[in-house]
């Protein structure tokens, strides 16, 4: 859910919490009231009944103010210019001075100025130019791409302007492979997308390559084989094996408790 959508589903539960829209109620004159007759039925008055008479006079107006709020939002986003107030209560076609507009200021996304009496959306970058955007992407810190999902906030020609900088060259976009859809989007900071520097051209031709029998040679004396190469033809250099040193083993004496006892004849092994 959104931080918008969030805002909204709050002031819906704020409203439906709150008291009721009152409603004008018509004076009914009373009638008089009938002789005491003890074959007469006294009616008892039902309290659902009661209910659902206060009910069909006051109305649910929670829902008609959320729902007004949302429209306000939404045609707000779509002006993508500071809106003034008698233009939108226009659209909606009411005065929204006492009901709407205090709801109106409360959204983080919504900018009041009270000098012109405007209400413009402010999108999370507040990017709603191409020009805009291209500083936007040049001033990144990191290289890992603007999603642009957080540019078609509250700018409606956010498609259009990154199509058109794409074509100038003067963006790097990644699309979605089912869609074919813009997903994330760079500046480009290098020159011409797919062309090869002049410099390096110059470069790469002043290398030159060896013979290919000179480096089919080469690599043989390299015990390297070559693509084709017989490999009875290579020249494998012989491995030398070292010599083991034999290790003289020393006898290791258990009976110690014969010490003293035996004769230590050792020194002529």
């Amino acid at each position: 859910m959104s931080e918008l959508s969030a805002q909204l589903s709050a002031f819906k539960n704020k409203i439906r919490s709150g008291p009721s829209v009152p409603v004008a109620r018509r004076t009914v004159p009373q009638k008089p009231a009938p002789a005491d007759n003890s074959n007469s039925v006294k009616r008892v008055a039902d309290p659902y009944d009661e209910a659902a008479k206060r009910q069909r006079t006051t109305g649910p107006a929670g829902s008609r103010w959320s729902t007004q709020l949302h429209l306000a939002v939404e045609y707000i986003k779509e002006q993508n210019a500071p809106v003034p107030v008698p233009k939108l209560q226009s659209y909606l076609s009411f005065d929204i001075t006492p009901t709407l507009l205090p709801l109106l200021k409360e959204v983080n996304r919504i900018k009041y100025n009270p000098n012109n009496n405007t209400l413009e959306y402010t999108s999370l970058h507040n990017i709603n130019t191409p020009e805009a955007l291209l500083e936007f992407l040049r001033t990144q810190p990191t290289f890992k791409g603007t999603p642009v999902k957080d540019l078609k906030d509250g700018w409606p020609g956010y498609l259009q302007a990154i199509l058109d900088l794409e074509e100038e060259g003067k963006v790097i976009v990644l699309r979605t492979k089912k869609e074919n859809m813009p997903r994330l989007v760079w500046a480009n900071l290098g020159g011409i997308i797919g062309a090869i520097d002049e410099d390096f051209k110059e470069r790469w031709g002043k290398i030159k390559l060896p013979h290919p029998d000179d480096m089919y040679q080469s690599l043989i004396d390299q015990s390297i084989k070559p693509t084709g190469a017989d490999p009875s033809s290579l020249n494998k250099k012989p491995q030398q094996q070292e010599k083991k040193k034999k290790k003289t083993r020393k006898g290791k004496i258990t009976n110690t408790h014969m010490k003293g006892k035996l004769k230590d004849y050792s020194q002529m092994v």
